[in-house]
């Protein structure tokens, strides 16, 4: 059940669910709630599975339309179950058993202003949310798989500060520059200096301080914008002052990485890049 959850969102209290079960007219098929949720499952009602319940971390495939427009979907995600206002998304989502299918219409701009912070862009059209539920972690496992987790994460933040220091003892001639990056000169270039938001070509490697290559450019130029937010703060930071034909090796904190880790990259690693700026684009 752990592997089907791969994001944590943190989010709080709930309110009970009150159905008013019966045919509705405004929509065919549909049944609404006291709350005023349309809803209408399909096949099976799965109703010896486990429903959510506040706290609980809940995995659903969610597609989001309203009229003709697909906002997005079918797409996994996974949240936290809580309650933002009488008539919201969790409320339909403690109607459901895990592997259940539904769909629920809801008021568009109270949903879109309160669950995503933005003006409805479609007037009184409906909002469509299609759902399958294929996962509930309840609260209490949940949370003590978050504190097992958290506990991992301080022994690698406690750990970081020896990688960087044994790996500075063994790699002589980085030298920590004021945004808190190490870096050693291999190549001296003698184009251009990179200016803020120009956009550049380099070709690089990334290897964890054991060595082991984690990342490279494989001989196809890598292109960015520095300055844009495009990379890591560390690549920003480094890039902004080479010059063309530059080569540099640099250490990055995890501050100035992936400091919780992403994808193969565990939590607060510091990461070495060798680094060749190839060309000023524009």
């Amino acid at each position: 059940m752990k592997k089907n959850f791969t994001k944590l969102a943190l989010i709080g209290l709930a309110v009970a669910t009150v159905l008013a079960f019966g045919a509705c007219s405004k929509y065919k098929g549909f049944k609404k709630t006291k709350s005023g949720i349309y809803y209408k499952f399909y096949g099976d009602i799965h109703d010896t599975a486990i429903s959510p319940r506040t706290g609980d971390l809940v995995g659903v495939l969610l597609t989001l339309r309203a009229g003709d427009s697909t906002l997005f979907g079918p797409l996994p995600n996974e949240m936290l179950m809580d309650s933002l206002y009488e008539g919201d998304m969790f409320e339909a989502l403690r109607m459901m058993h895990v592997e259940d299918t539904a769909t629920f219409i809801f008021d568009g701009p109270k949903f879109f202003e309160t669950m995503m912070e933005q003006e409805y862009p479609f007037g009184e059209d409906p909002l469509y949310l299609e759902v399958l539920l294929y996962g509930v972690m309840p609260k209490a496992e949940f949370e003590k798989m978050k504190a097992e987790y958290d506990a991992k994460l301080e022994v690698s933040r406690d750990e970081e500060k020896g990688k960087i220091d044994e790996y500075l003892e063994e790699n002589p001639g980085l030298k920590l520059q004021p945004t808190g990056v190490y870096v050693k000169t291999v190549k001296k270039g003698n184009g251009d200096k990179v200016e803020p938001l120009q956009t550049v070509k380099v070709n690089y490697t990334g290897r964890f301080v054991d060595g082991t290559v984690f990342d490279s450019s494989d001989d196809e130029p890598f292109e960015f914008t520095v300055g844009a937010g495009q990379v890591i703060p560390g690549w920003d930071a480094v890039v902004s002052t080479m010059k063309v034909g530059d080569k540099v090796t640099v250490l990055i904190p995890s501050e100035m990485a992936y400091r919780e880790g992403r994808g193969a990259i565990p939590p607060y690693s510091p990461l070495v890049f060798d680094i060749e700026l190839l060309e000023i684009v524009k």
